[in-house]
């Protein structure tokens, strides 16, 4: 059916591939192969079984290669799906030997455990998939960097669930990377194969997927006569076409068949399905060659000596009986391995296999297997209902042995019929055994069956007893709610007659989910912590590090800082522990702390080391946070673009992970609003807020009414932004919340409503608050608001030269700051008392440079504010006067020139331009670059409007 081989031509050689009725097919498989483009492209072959898939994905594998591509290819089996890996390892052979060395050290280790390179750690045990993933991406990448590479999978919905993980991790994240992808896969046809159902491996818009159809009779009278030297009556392959729709092994295996009868071809019945057809086939092997196939079948590949071991007590010549199948075509063999010649052969004489048959197969194999995997499955498929604790033992050590590589799916199914078998009278196996099987299905995503485990396991010994309680806390919260989670807690906290270890535990959850009474988290941390510390060495090191990370941010709530004798204390706990999620390392905290000091330099580093961290880890969870608070640095430093750059990253892995948390959104707004699109942010927020107007809690309050706010702000509406920023910092107050930068750095905004809306008193006390807070932890940023505060007060009760001495000081101070936006609000701010002192030449000065700073930053609602305020503060006649800059950016865009080539042309920023040409349009009243090239060839030219 196929024809391939290489001509040569000079130092090439050029693949002919024929494959009968497939000519189109081939075709579109020859377009992926030579696609320039640097994204990934895939094709999935999709068909009835027999249809010719697999054909036809050999047909491309071979171009691929003879086309000079790596290729990395896999053939998904039935037996395979239970063993972690397989399909990994098969992919990874040509390539694994030469790229380990090239992985960052985490991926290397858990790539080498997964594909039995390396005896797993005890960290490996917990950290193995995510790692798995990366390790996979960072491959590909790679080999994709350094030339044409092609994945190609035969059957993918049979390739195990470790394997398919690993892989959807690494292909949904190939951005830009001219990797190819081939894959086949079975559809409902003639026989339902009870696979299982195959994620999206690529992006849709990158995949074309090929249904392949049945081939006519000419193709099939071709494909008898080269196969079986067969040619059938015009009038028979007619109804051999017709019977069996077109599919090439049907008809091959039909008219196989009929070419034993011999002349009677014309009455020879033709069956009704493939599946009774392939049971036809096998009712006709001897009794020695069924036992190797349903061997082969029913183990992944196995080697010809482990084949001949597992049929040694079922037949009396092991490999005779290997020899007959091989003869009959119902095995074949490989580089000294077995498979069915056809999926359907395996899977139809296992489906024949009766129960008692099948239970002493299985115990067969689990016999001669070695991998621990592997043997607890065997003993699984063979056991009953029944407890069996040497049984339970077996698949305990089969699910420690598919976690410690890495395969968590299959380790929390191995455990469960693990607990299924363990005796009720071994209870502190089966205590343990929940918890193990908690910390799995926690590990998965799995929350409620998680949950459930997590509550079997308490009750156990002490260390068993404190872990469970975390699950189930832990747990608890995802499926049922913070409330739900706190009752847990809340009546271990006071009960002063449990033991003193699990009291402590359930503090340090307590400072986490909150407990019941609504007591201060830094209450219940401090709680957890002195317990803790009569308890020594021995004190459960995550509940420790939690309660200290929760002292440690209510003490910065207050207004202390960052407190870094706890960090000190994190650290050391952190390099002890075996696994910490990344959510909760000290790394990531101190990454979002620092930009709430005004480090924001600190800030941008910790946040990019943790993203990197992440990724090499695979821990996508927690990307879209630190691209978040990265994004919120980066609008702190006036830095909109890198800002924007983040959020969109954040956005792409939120939709991932399904995980999309309040920095990312409120840094996103914000972002919207100081680049002109003040109600696409305000609107962003506002749909945040329950739709049945129900309260949310503190931290939301605070941030949502922020945001709004200062959207009412830069809007005009001044009642609105005092009413809703007021609320957020009562709100922030109440929560213990003192930090300006741990409560949005709403103070200058608030300030400035309150002298807008007459609130004099109230702007005072504020401005008093932040002088005292700024003073004792040096942060020049907030002297200036502070600062800036007391001139916009001084200058609403008419002592302008009070204000003037305050507005000066703000500048000072913000001069020293690394937020370039309140450098430019507080020379607004002088520049308008100036004008209101008639020194005309020193406020259009002022205004000038806040306006060129504004400009500069893109912070547009900005622009328009330092615009107004210097037109007014111009001379009659000169009200409007365009500036050198903007009369350099205004003649070229008249003449012609898009943004970006004016841009290179004064060897500016396209920000800056589209800052100037703002202006431009607003002085000389145009609102088009049709209407300025108009202006510019009228009398009068670029002069701007009275």
């Amino acid at each position: 059916m196929i024809v391939v081989d290489g001509r040569r031509d000079g130092a090439a050689v050029k693949p002919v591939v024929a494959l009968l009725g497939r000519n189109a097919e081939i075709t579109l498989i020859e377009q992926l192969i030579r696609d320039q483009r640097d994204s990934p492209r895939g094709i999935v072959l999709e068909g009835e079984a027999g249809i010719g898939k697999t054909m036809l994905w050999s047909a491309g594998v071979d171009l691929a290669s003879a086309s000079g591509l790596t290729v990395l290819s896999t053939r998904g089996c039935q037996p395979d799906t239970d063993v972690s890996f397989a399909a990994l390892t098969d992919l990874l052979v040509p390539v694994v030997d030469t790229m380990l060395d090239q992985l960052p050290e985490p991926q290397q280790v858990a790539l080498e455990v997964a594909l039995g390179r390396r005896t797993p750690g005890v960290a490996q045990a917990l950290a193995g998939a995510r790692e798995i993933g990366a390790a996979v991406l960072s491959v590909l990448r790679r080999l994709a960097a350094a030339g044409p590479t092609l994945v190609a999978i035969d059957d993918v919905p049979w390739l195990d669930r470790a394997s398919l993980d690993a892989l959807y991790f690494a292909l949904r994240r190939l951005d830009g990377v001219p990797l190819r992808l081939l894959v086949s896969r079975r559809t409902v046809g003639a026989v339902e194969d009870g696979a299982p159902s195959l994620p999206q491996l690529l992006a849709a818009d990158a995949i074309d997927v090929v249904r392949l159809g049945p081939v006519d009779a000419s193709i099939i009278d071709q494909l008898l006569a080269e196969r079986l030297g067969l040619r059938l009556p015009q009038r028979v392959l007619q109804r051999l076409v017709q019977q069996t729709g077109g599919n090439p092994l049907w008809a091959l295996e039909v008219a196989n068949v009929l070419r034993g009868t011999q002349g009677v071809v014309s009455a020879m019945p033709v069956p009704q399905s493939l599946s009774s057809l392939v049971s036809r086939r096998l009712s006709g092997l001897g009794d020695a060659a069924r036992e190797a196939l349903l061997v082969a079948s029913a183990m992944p590949q196995p080697t010809l000596s482990l084949t001949s071991a597992a049929l040694a007590s079922a037949v009396p010549d092991p490999n005779g009986a290997i020899d007959e199948a091989v003869r009959a075509g119902v095995v074949v063999e490989s580089a000294g391995r077995l498979r069915p010649a056809h999926p359907l052969l395996g899977s139809a004489v296992l489906d024949a296999l009766p129960s008692t048959r099948r239970t002493a197969l299985h115990r067969r194999l689990a016999a001669v297997v070695l991998d621990p995997e592997q043997h607890a499955r065997h003993l699984a498929l063979a056991a009953g209902d029944e407890p069996d604790r040497e049984l339970a033992d077996a698949l305990d050590a089969g699910a420690g042995a598919a976690r410690a590589r890495g395969a968590t799916y299959a380790a929390a199914e191995l455990a469960e019929r693990c607990i299924r078998l363990t005796p009720p009278d071994a209870v502190h196996d089966l205590v343990h055994r929940h918890v193990v099987a908690a910390e799995l299905f926690l590990q998965v995503g799995d929350m409620e069956r998680g949950r459930a485990h997590a509550a079997a396991g308490r009750g156990g010994d002490p260390a068993t007893e404190r872990r469970a309680l975390q699950l189930q806390v832990e747990t608890t919260y995802w499926v049922h709610g913070r409330r739900v989670a706190q009752e847990l807690v809340a009546t271990l906290i006071d009960d002063a007659a449990i033991d003193r270890h699990l009291r402590a535990v359930a503090l340090a959850l307590a400072a986490d989910v909150g407990d019941t009474h609504g007591t201060a988290r830094a209450e219940l941390a401090e709680r957890a912590i002195e317990l803790f510390d009569t308890i020594g060495d021995t004190a459960d090191a995550q509940a420790l590090s939690t309660a200290l990370r929760y002292l440690a941010l209510a003490r910065l709530d207050a207004g202390e800082g960052i407190p870094w004798d706890l960090v000190a204390r994190m650290e050391a706990l952190e390099r002890d522990l075996v696994w910490i999620p990344p959510v909760d390392r000290v790394s990531v905290s101190l990454g979002s702390w620092r930009k709430s000091v005004d480090d924001l330099d600190g800030s941008r580093a910790g946040l990019r080391k943790a993203i990197a961290d992440a990724r090499d880890e695979g821990e996508d969870s927690v990307l879209p946070a630190l691209f978040g608070h990265l994004a919120l640095t980066e609008c702190w430093a006036g830095r909109y673009a890198a800002g924007q750059s983040a959020v969109e990253i954040a956005l792409r892995n939120a939709n991932d992970t399904g995980m999309a948390p309040i920095v990312l959104h409120v840094a996103q707004a914000l972002l919207y609003m100081l680049t002109g699109q003040v109600e696409v942010g305000r609107s962003l927020i506002a749909a945040r807020l329950p739709s049945d107007g129900s309260s949310v809690d503190a931290q939301r309050t605070v941030i949502y009414e922020h945001v709004l706010g200062f959207a009412a702000l830069l809007q005009g509406d001044d009642d609105e932004a005092a009413n809703r920023l007021w609320t957020a910092y009562q709100q922030a107050r109440a929560a213990g919340i003192h930090d300006p930068g741990r409560r949005q750095r709403l103070e200058g905004d608030l300030g400035q409503a309150l002298v807008n809306t007459g609130r004099l008193d109230d702007a005072r006390a504020l401005a008093a608050e932040l002088h005292a807070f700024a003073e004792r932890t040096e942060r020049p940023t907030l002297l200036g608001v502070a600062a800036r505060i007391d001139g916009l007060v001084f200058a609403a009760d008419g002592d302008l030269d009070a204000a003037t001495t305050a507005l000066r000081r703000a500048v000072s101070c913000h001069e020293r700051s690394p937020m370039p936006l309140e450098l430019g609000r507080s020379l607004l701010a002088l520049g308008q008392v100036l004008r209101q002192r008639r020194e005309m030449a020193a406020a259009r000065r002022t205004l000038q440079d806040a306006l060129d700073r504004f400009t500069e930053l893109g912070a547009v609602p900005f622009v328009r504010l330092a615009q107004a305020e210097l037109d007014r503060a111009q001379r009659t006649r000169t009200r409007g006067a365009l500036t050198a800059s903007e009369r350099q950016v205004a003649d070229l865009v008249a003449g012609g020139l898009a943004n970006r080539e004016v841009a290179a042309a004064l060897f500016t920023s396209v920000r800056t331009v589209e800052g100037h040409l703002a202006a431009v349009y607003r002085k000389l009243g145009v609102r088009s670059r049709t209407e300025l090239a108009k202006r510019a060839g009228a009398v009068g030219g670029l002069e701007a409007a009275e």
